[in-house]
């Protein structure tokens, strides 16, 4: 009996890091292109998956050393010359296309060698032709067990003749990368030129680019053909970098669309490869998120309102392995859209356009399917159109990765704000084609995203801690305090009571009978305001002329700073008991004193010249260097950057860049 696994969905905003598998696609080619170029290879953070590990055991088959450690995420690669090895081999490529497409066009370059080739009977329907005719063309014969030009199948390799040589690639890209990749060990210089048009063209360029990092000779040619050279690389590389993959950062991308907050994407910044990576230009563009590139080399993804922003209609031939992940998610997203591009996917893992419009059936108010494209009508409440399931829904997953990742990901949306599971995922082991651990992925990311976290931000006058500290506080739910308004509300007191010139020991005399409370609103503000006595302090009567002048010398105060530790370290669990993810509060001396072992601690700084111009927007025009002065040289709590605290300098960032990097911080912190 198949398994299946119910998907928990988030209960708060996502708040979590996640580190990528390498890319299946670059891993597969890095290792084609190791056997091809001779001598041997290091592959560096290789996936580990049944597509890499088919690829690899083809290649051991073959006569290649293969060795690989899946805690390092390493594969050595050891050619010893530029021919396949063994001239006979039985090789299974399971259902991996990668692995089926190149390693035939691989063994056809070696001359006189038999092979035999079986795989999983999903692959028996896969297109292959288009490279069996190409490889015919070249002088290789196949005998073919089944249907005439599908797996299972045994080839007698011709070599590869070079030349002029047509493929036709419309069913699949693999085709034609498989194809360039075997044409350096041709004869002769090889002119591949297409028959038809190509899909999933990204493809063919990772494919080029990479022949190119390699050493070998290959360009596109202005008619559309491809140049291939016979001369191998002078100087074989020693190691080899893959991505992380963009196909798999889809699914986490879209996550903050489904469950507000935001998630950091590690040592993703910097991709080039992959066509994928579009996938995040267009969720931008929807309006669903915004990205950004923060420090390190990660991406934050958060949240973003979708406003009077249109899905409509959107082409993903060049990036259809994505189309599911934005397919699945409609669901939930309340707005009608239509994917166009997508008639090659038929011929896929399974026919991925009739799947996914019979499973976004169950859940969607309508659903259209033609021949190159899905039109998705979810309903306006996702939840109460579905508030009478006895139990989740059953997605059936037709033994494609993709699709059980995508409707994982729909699942951790909390629908009726309870925290039920209305997903359930069938066969959820069919992700170790590509993300063996992706649903152990999932629940540590809710889990993360479920830790109540203290973040303190400290820095002094004018450096956007407000205002950024506000923003994170609604994207990530966490109540937000601001400390500057404690002592400015104490000040308002202490001159309400004519005790604007009070010395210390009046003022904490004062002060010892003030009632302190916390005044909450949560639908107009996520900021807690302390009150005097059950009095709050009307903002505008906090930031007077008088209030202004006096607040830093009260502010530095023992007494007074000691007389609000205890309350405000009262804050953390004022926040739990109403409901929030965590705690950000801003000021001073958050980070040094009121809690120095919070999860998170930021100190936000800028040069003097643009906090002072920030304070002038505010219609303040006292001296930033006084203010720094008397703030740094208190004697009590004085402004410092704690130590182990994240520095981030907000001069020349904007604000949104401020918000995504204390964002960021918020995430890896678990």
């Amino acid at each position: 009996m198949t398994s299946s696994k119910d998907i928990k969905p988030f209960s708060k905003p996502a708040c979590a890091s996640i580190t990528l598998p390498g890319s299946k696609s670059i891993t597969n080619r890095a290792m084609i292109l190791a056997a091809v170029s001779g001598g041997e290879l290091e592959i560096k953070n290789a996936l580990f998956s049944r597509d890499t590990i088919i690829m690899a055991d083809c290649l051991k088959r073959l006569g290649y050393a293969v060795d690989s450690d899946r805690d390092s995420r390493s594969i050595n690669i050891s050619a010893r010359g530029q021919t396949v090895p063994n001239q006979q081999a039985e090789l299974f490529v399971g259902n991996a296309g990668t692995a089926a497409r190149f390693v035939t066009a691989l063994c056809a370059a070696n001359k006189g060698g038999e092979y035999f080739f079986d795989s999983d009977e999903a692959m028996y329907k896969r297109p292959i032709k288009g490279l069996i005719d190409a490889l015919r063309q070249q002088g290789s014969e196949f005998e073919f067990v089944g249907k005439r030009d599908c797996f299972p199948f045994k080839m007698r390799a011709g070599g590869l003749s070079g030349g002029e040589v047509q493929i036709d690639a419309s069913a699949s890209s693999q085709l034609l990368s498989a194809l360039l990749m075997a044409s350096p060990l041709a004869e002769k210089k090889t002119k591949v030129m297409l028959s038809s048009g190509t899909v999933s063209r990204p493809f063919v360029e990772m494919t080029l680019n990479m022949m190119v990092d390699f050493g070998f000779q290959c360009k596109k040619l202005p008619d559309g053909s491809f140049e291939i050279g016979t001369k191998l690389p002078d100087t074989k590389r020693k190691a080899y970098f893959v991505e992380p993959d963009a196909t798999a950062a889809s699914y986490f991308a879209i996550l903050p669309a489904l469950t507000g907050g935001a998630i950091l994407l590690e040592d993703f910044a910097n991709c080039t490869l992959q066509g994928d990576l579009k996938f995040l230009d267009i969720l931008e563009e929807c309006g669903l998120v915004k990205i950004h590139k923060v420090t390190g080399g990660a991406l934050a993804v958060k949240a973003e309102d979708l406003g009077d922003k249109d899905l409509k209609s959107i082409n993903f031939s060049d990036i259809s392995d994505t189309f599911l992940t934005l397919a699945a998610a409609s669901a939930a997203l309340k707005e009608k859209i239509k994917i166009e591009g997508i008639s090659h996917t038929r011929a896929q893992e399974t026919d991925r356009v009739s799947a996914m419009a019979n499973e976004l059936k169950k859940v969607c108010q309508e659903v259209s399917e033609g021949e190159d494209y899905l039109e998705i009508s979810p309903w306006e409440d996702t939840g109460k159109a579905l508030e009478n399931l006895n139990g989740p829904v059953d997605i059936k997953t037709y033994a494609d990765h993709r699709i059980a990742m995508s409707f994982g990901i729909l699942g951790s949306a909390d629908i009726f704000h309870t925290g039920r599971p209305w997903i359930r995922i069938e066969d959820p082991q069919c992700v170790s084609k590509t993300w063996e651990n992706f649903f152990d992925i999932l629940d540590s990311a809710r889990e993360s995203s479920e830790k109540f976290r203290i973040v303190a931000v400290d820095g002094g006058a004018a450096v956007g801690k407000s205002s950024v500290s506000k923003a994170v506080s609604k994207m990530l739910n966490l109540m937000h305090v601001d400390t500057g308004s404690h002592y400015r509300t104490l000040t308002f007191a202490l001159i309400e009571a004519n005790l604007a010139d009070a010395d210390e020991v009046k003022a904490a005399e004062f002060l010892s009978r003030i009632e302190l409370g916390t005044s909450f609103d949560k639908a107009n503000s996520y900021s807690a305001r302390m009150t005097l006595g059950g009095r709050l302090v009307r903002d505008e009567d906090l930031r007077t002329k008088a209030v202004n002048e006096r607040v830093s010398i009260f502010a530095s105060m023992p007494a007074v700073r000691n007389f609000l530790k205890d309350y405000q370290r009262s804050m953390a669990g004022y926040a739990k008991e109403h409901g929030f993810s965590g705690l950000i509060m801003e000021g001073r001396d958050i980070g040094s004193v009121i809690f120095p072992d919070a999860d998170v601690r930021i100190f936000l700084d800028a040069d003097e010249q643009t906090r002072a111009q920030r304070r002038a927007k505010e219609g303040i025009s006292d001296s930033i260097a006084a203010r720094d002065h008397m703030d740094k040289s208190r004697k009590t709590a004085p402004l410092v950057c704690p130590q182990g605290a994240t520095l981030i300098d907000t001069s020349n960032l904007t604000k949104d860049d401020v918000i995504a990097r204390t964002a960021a911080e918020i995430c890896k912190a678990i």
